[in-house]
């Protein structure tokens, strides 16, 4: 590669400069066209577009060039609004800072303020009438669009129920084969013809072989990327049972590795085959660059429809089909595939075959014939339906969610074949354009729907591989539960996402006009007016994207602070943790704000709806509010603090979390008890290390009668004492507290400098006191009682005696029969 000598760049550089300076002068030396001329060509050219359209000699070309001019003249008069508008606001504004002008009965305003209310007054009306001029430009624009919508459609019923010739009657089949032959021919012919007009220097063997050469290349390194992606991420008979994540990738791969890596080979070679430089050239060119496009879509269908159905990998298949039926519908997709590919290849090659409405009819008709019936092949319900396992396995358990997708995918395959029938017929009746438009529109359908399904699947693993990594759960601390709400979330969103594609995608395909589509959903996405409200679902989602990237970010420094920053500042770990808490809340209200700021919200009527519902509001909230303002107090005087040992009525444990609406107890237990941070404020509370965790333990313990009471309190100290959690300062004492009913009651009292180990601490000690206890043969009693029991013998002797002196009269059957038990 040669350079330019260095003058003749500078020369170069030097004209480009020139020309630039004289382009910015002569823009700005060109005066802009007044408004009025402005409006005075959209209405010239609207009215043509008008006529146009009530004309009777209307074509496809001068349509498309129609609708362009009046889609353009819209958005300029869009344009113009929107900056007469800003105008229009500016005025008002100037004029509402003036205030009112003065009453009748009023002394007049000064004149320089009268001037400029006259002046804002004129700018104001002068703006509001080109708000006007551009609203009606609009109007009719739309008008305009809605006529040349109406004509495209209806040239399209034309074209659709025309009637054609049978295309089974004798006739018709008489007259098309000649010319069907003869398209044939030319294919065959196109070859020899090619190399008959091909130079003598181009067909040198070098020159001849070179492109196999590489395309040899080519396909060895695609071979072996090919054995690498399936080696390391492919299907394997090592795991028996995988999951469906382990499937979804091993799906993928095989799509990767047989479809996506052979379609990238055969686009590089009609690229080549299509440019200018190529070797091949007319017809045969044409035939070239159609088999590639023809292969690609062969190879791509028949490598995804491997990948789901898996027919030679049952355990890794990701629809839940059959194996037997999961083979079939895998070799009728491929039936399909190549019907859809010759079709394309056939109908891009040979040309305009419409030289008579019967070759029309009849070729038509075939190919929607064939393709309707590989449709239906491929719908028949039994290679769709979930028998059960030929093996003897369980049934599949028939819940309704599972009972209403089943109905769901019936009805949907019913439909497609009562498309596919309903093409088939109205072919066989004479109206093969009407069947060829329901066979190719189906089958478009299709493949954007199983690309949209292959790619939802693909990012559905995505959000969840995302949720699970590492980044996510470390980083942002996003618990187990929310990410598991949170995937849900992301998981429906696309599903909107995927079906709002799906639908642009598969309308226009349909009859609807791609620039009618493009209109309602950029309007859509703009907004909508309710009342003096505009609503634009663009702004919702930047804003609520915008909040969600603000709490990640809040999330993400609010742990980096909690867990890196503060620890090395030796701040209590209390302290610390309200400082992030109301970090956190400091980045909640700042996402919020932004993602206000975002939408573009007039906070002003906010205010006044907010300050009409305050009563309202005041009075359904009032136990929230009050929780929220609790917590504030709990996070600023910290009464109560994260890891606190606390007792709350009959509840005890410690404190996890501090929100601000309610405090969370963890239990010795493991239980976690909310509590509402105003019953925190307005009850009371007992935390064991509030101010430090210092703490005395009491070990109460009785010895019997007859101890001695010094040896007693010498154990009792010298156990404390040799604890190494006990404190030295202040001391341990002993303390003689009773004389009990049964013992003589002693109280060990001791400290320790972290009462967390209270209850460890005593029960160290009564290890330590009762092995003590024992070998200094120290009793320590039960609780006794003394029962006196009567003497039953002399009771006896006087029952007797009485029986005896008193006896009792023997009850006749006559009273036992009445139940008279006199006594």
């Amino acid at each position: 590669m040669t350079l330019a000598p260095r003058p003749f760049a500078s020369l170069v550089v030097l004209v480009l400069f020139c020309a630039l300076a004289a382009d910015l002068l002569a823009q700005t030396r060109t005066p802009s066209r007044p408004f009025s001329v402005v409006v005075e060509g959209w209405t010239r050219d609207l009215d043509r577009a008008r006529d146009y359209t009530r004309g009777a000699l209307q074509t496809a070309e001068r349509t498309g060039r129609v609708r362009a001019r009046v889609l353009a003249i819209r958005t300029e008069a869009t344009a113009a609004r929107d900056a007469a508008g800003a105008e229009a606001a500016a005025a008002q504004r100037l004029l509402d800072a003036l205030g009112p002008p003065p009453a009748d009965d009023e002394p007049p305003e000064p004149d320089d303020v009268a001037a400029n209310r006259a002046e804002f007054g004129e700018n104001l009306q002068f703006y509001r009438a080109r708000v006007a001029q551009a609203e009606l430009t609009i109007a009719r624009a739309g008008e305009i669009l809605s006529a040349l919508t109406e004509l495209a459609r209806a040239e399209l019923l034309e074209e659709l129920f025309t009637a054609y010739p049978y295309p089974l009657a004798p006739d018709t089949l008489w007259t098309a084969a000649p010319a069907v032959a003869e398209r044939f021919l030319a294919l065959a012919r196109a070859p020899g013809e090619w190399w008959r007009t091909l130079p003598a220097e181009r067909r040198s063997p070098a020159l001849l072989w070179r492109p196999f050469a590489v395309l040899a290349v080519a396909a060895a390194l695609g071979w072996a990327i090919r054995r690498m992606v399936l080696a390391r991420f492919g299907r394997t008979s090592a795991i028996e049972t995988p999951s469906y994540t382990r499937r979804f990738v091993g799906a993928v791969a095989e799509g990767l590795a047989s479809g996506v890596l052979p379609a990238l080979i055969l686009a590089g070679l009609l690229w080549r085959a299509g440019s200018d430089v190529a070797l091949v050239s007319g017809l045969f060119q044409d035939m070239v660059v159609m088999f590639c496009a023809a292969m690609i879509l062969l190879v791509l269908t028949t490598a995804m429809s491997r990948a789901v159905l898996a027919p030679d990998w049952p355990d890794w298949r990701l629809a839940p089909i059959p194996p037997q039926n999961a083979v079939k519908l895998n070799r009728r997709v491929g039936l399909l595939a190549c019907i859809i590919a010759v079709s394309l290849f056939l109908n891009s090659t040979i040309g305009d075959i419409a030289v008579s409405p019967a070759v029309e009819s009849v070729w038509e008709s075939f190919w929607s014939m064939i393709a309707a019936a590989a449709i239906l092949l491929l719908m028949q319900p039994g290679l769709w339906g979930d028998p059960a396992a030929p093996d003897g396995g369980d049934e599949t358990v028939d819940t309704p969610a599972v009972s209403e997708a089943s109905r769901f995918w019936r009805a949907l395959r019913a439909l497609i074949m009562l498309i596919a029938a309903a093409g088939i017929l109205s072919c066989l009746v004479g109206y093969p354009m009407f069947g060829a438009y329901l066979i190719d529109n189906l089958l478009s359908t299709g493949i954007i729907i199983g690309v949209l399904f292959v790619g939802r699947g693909l990012l559905r693993e995505l959000i969840g591989g995302a949720l699970r990594a590492g980044w996510v759960v470390g980083t942002l601390g996003i618990r187990h539960r929310t990410r598991m709400v949170l995937k849900f979330w992301l998981r429906a969103l696309l599903d909107v996402l995927v079906f709002a594609f799906g639908l642009i995608a598969v309308v226009p395909a349909w009859g609807v006009p791609i620039r009618d589509v493009w209109d309602w959903t950029a309007e859509f996405l703009q907004g909508f007016t309710v009342g003096n409200v505009t609503i634009s679902l663009t702004d919702i989602a930047i804003a609520v994207a915008v909040f969600i990237l603000a709490i990640v970010i809040t999330r993400m420094l609010q742990r980096a602070l909690a867990e890196k920053v503060l620890p090395q500042t030796q701040i209590d770990v209390g302290v610390q943790n309200s400082l992030a808490s109301g970090f956190g809340y400091l980045g909640v209200v700042l996402a919020i704000a932004i993602a206000v700021a975002t939408v573009g919200i007039d906070l002003t009527n906010i205010a006044l709806i907010a300050g009409a519902l305050s009563v309202g509001i005041g009075f359904g909230l009032q136990n929230v509010v009050n929780n929220f303002v609790s917590g504030l107090i709990l996070l600023i005087e910290r009464p109560v603090k994260v890891g606190d040992w606390v007792v709350v009525g009959e509840n005890e444990g410690f404190v996890k979390r501090i929100s601000v609406r309610a405090t969370e107890l963890q239990t010795f237990q493991r239980a976690s008890v909310i509590i509402p941070n105003a019953d925190l404020l307005s009850n009371s509370v007992m935390n064991w290390t509030h101010k430090d965790r210092y703490g005395r333990i009491e070990i109460p313990v009785g010895v019997a009668y007859g101890s001695d009471t010094g040896q007693v309190r010498e154990i009792l100290l010298g156990v404390a004492r040799a604890h190494d959690r006990v404190l030295s300062w202040p001391e341990p004492f002993v303390l003689f507290r009773d004389f009990g009913a049964s013992s003589l009651d002693f109280e060990l009292r001791c400290f320790t400098d972290d009462v967390i180990y209270r209850l460890v601490i005593g029960s160290d000690l009564r290890y330590e006191i009762d092995a003590r206890f024992r070998d200094a043969g120290i009793e320590i009693p039960f609780p006794q009682r003394v029962v006196h029991m009567a003497d039953t013998a002399h009771d006896d002797r006087r029952a007797d005696a009485a029986a005896v002196r008193h006896p009792r009269p023997v009850p006749t059957g006559h009273d036992v029969a009445a139940g008279d038990d006199s006594s």
